[in-house]
């Protein structure tokens, strides 16, 4: 008797061979929106593959669409190029040819296409961080994954003002950057059969602020079925800098910069109607001056709040997000797939490069030490912010100037802006899915910070993804030590196959000293994490000296109701 799944993905494969051709390195393939002509490709590994990109997944969101929920695309007639991806989502702070409003678009790279095989590969789809106000899918390259077997996808989404504008009630309601990213994602799981992928295979990664807003798609109730797993590289959805407090003044505050009545104008219906006339160009340009007008040296650790980010909504027809994270990660209100999350050992340590500037810093966190308390503490009293402060202080200087250790520094921004919150969130999940946690600790020269304060641990913020994505000549390392390559290896083997199986180390490898990965455990008690470094090593409960007192600090409050943490 025949298998009746087999059957049916027969069936399809079958079907398909039709919707693709290929003639002298170039691939067409029938999608239900119209037809693609992709490119042939090399890794640096000599490994072919296909590579389609800036395919339009949904409506370009210019005029009235700005500030909309995304809406699917539209289908085109002949042959759309989709040989070279060259758009980028407007940045805030950064200023690039590239940059367009009509940016919507998503890469697929494909080891082979369905003509004559019966393929399904696994897929990943990568969204990619920069505080939600820059970077793009062209900063992920897909060779590494390509090379072991694994379709990968990488996406475009609306950023600052564009993506994450909010007056806090039904005319802006906010979030459109994550209703972009969740419209890729459906896209993905219902076209990449095109491509030879199994829509029923699918993880959804990201790193930094996407890796929040990989934590975000997992608490969307709309997301179920359509992904299998996820991958959070330093960021939650519970991370401090991961929600746009007061995002009505900014929006009025922004505008007001373009127009000077929106300074007393609180009306959100024109401040809608004259921000959508507004060219796209100056409306960047006006929250880059926001941004340069509200930041201070004090808070680039970015603990308390980006200015662009998501936001919980009022109830509306396209809502994304109406109930505050802390609650729903904790009721397990969450797409109940594996997970695989961690951070760097010293995330704070990106920010931070220049020891004199950091200084001043912890010089005038000594002056103020209500500046290190959480906002999402909820602490209004000056006087008890000031008491939580220096409690904060006392867990990393035993009550000693930050200025004078800033190796303490450093930690406690770490800490605050990425370990609680990270590890508070593997906690919770843990008591309704797999999570398996790691710290990555190696201190190689691909990962390119070159910073250190003593106290304070080696890997900064960014710095795995300098081991995961490459292309072409660049990922050529051949010249540096070899540990930066076991390390590279074992990253890639790691992630792609907990791509392939839901689980990182389905069986012994001896490139990976036969460890078994396991599952945090909360039945037990029990927190193992992987320690990534020269060595791999099970460990327990990351960061657990400075951690216990935070939470004690937590727990001391009468506030319970909690976004982030």
């Amino acid at each position: 008797m025949i298998d009746n799944e087999m059957f049916a993905k027969t069936a399809i494969i079958f079907i398909l061979m039709k919707f693709v051709c290929s003639d002298n390195g170039n691939s067409i393939i029938q999608l239900p929106n119209g037809k693609i002509l992709g490119r042939e490709a090399v890794t640096f590994d000599k490994k072919s593959y296909y590579a389609f990109e800036k395919i339009p997944y949904a409506t370009p969101p210019l005029g009235s669409l700005r500030f909309k929920a995304p809406q699917s695309a539209q289908n085109w007639d002949g042959i759309l190029n989709t040989t070279h991806m060259d758009v980028t989502c407007m940045q805030v702070t950064k200023n690039l040819s590239k940059e367009s409003e009509d940016c919507l678009y998503l890469n697929v790279y494909t080891p082979q296409l369905p003509h004559n095989d019966n393929v399904s590969f696994p897929v990943m789809l990568y969204i990619h961080g920069g505080a939600f106000m820059h970077e793009s899918s062209m900063d992920s390259a897909p060779d590494l994954f390509l090379n072991n077997d694994i379709i990968f996808v990488s996406i475009n989404y609306r950023l600052g003002p564009f993506g994450f504008l909010s007056t806090q009630d039904e005319v802006i309601p906010g979030n459109n950057g994550l209703k972009d990213q969740l419209l890729a994602i459906r896209w993905t799981h219902d076209n990449i059969i095109y491509f030879g992928g199994d829509p029923g295979r699918i993880i959804i990664s990201g790193e930094s602020a996407g890796s929040a807003s990989v934590a975000y798609q997992l608490l969307n109730p709309h997301s179920q079925d359509l992904f299998q797993g996820a991958i959070l590289e330093s960021g939650s959805c519970l991370s401090p800098w991961s929600y746009q407090r007061n995002s009505r003044n900014i929006a009025f505050a922004t505008a007001a910069i373009l127009n000077s009545t929106f300074e007393t104008n609180n009306d959100s219906q024109a401040l809608l109607e004259f921000l959508q006339n507004v060219d796209a160009q100056e409306l960047d340009a006006a929250a880059q001056k926001y941004l340069n007008k509200v930041s201070t040296p004090w808070d680039y650790d970015v603990s308390q709040g980006c200015v662009w980010a998501p936001v919980i909504e009022p109830k509306n027809p396209d809502a994304f997000l109406t109930k505050k994270m802390y609650g729903l990660v904790k009721a397990g209100n969450i797409a109940k797939v594996p997970i695989l999350m961690g951070f760097n050992s010293e995330e704070s340590l990106y920010f931070n490069k220049d020891p004199d500037t950091f200084k001043s810093s912890m010089e005038t966190w000594d002056k103020n030490l209500d500046i290190i308390v959480p906002n999402d503490m909820q602490i209004t009293d000056q006087e008890q912010r000031v008491k939580v402060g220096q409690a904060i202080r006392e867990i990393y200087t035993g009550g000693q100037p930050f200025a004078d250790n800033l190796g303490a520094g450093i930690r406690y921004s770490s800490d605050t802006s990425f370990t609680r919150p990270i590890r508070k969130h593997a906690e919770f999940a843990s008591s309704f899915t797999q999570i398996f946690f790691y710290q990555f600790s190696y201190d190689g020269i691909l990962g390119n910070i070159n910073v250190h304060y003593d106290g304070a641990e080696n890997v900064g913020h960014t710095e795995i993804i300098k081991y995961l994505f490459c292309s072409g000549s660049k990922c050529d390392i051949s010249e540096n030590p070899e540990n930066d390559q076991i390390t590279r290896n074992r990253l890639i083997k790691l992630w792609t196959d907990f791509a392939k199986y839901l689980n990182p180390t389905p069986e012994p490898s001896q490139l990976l000293q036969n460890i078994t990965w396991p599952s945090i455990s909360t039945d037990h008690g029990d927190f193992p994490y992987l320690d990534i470094n020269e060595k791999l090593e099970i460990k327990k409960f990351p960061k657990e000296e400075t951690f216990a007192k935070w939470i004690e600090l937590y727990n001391d409050l009468d506030y319970k109701d909690f976004d982030t943490y």
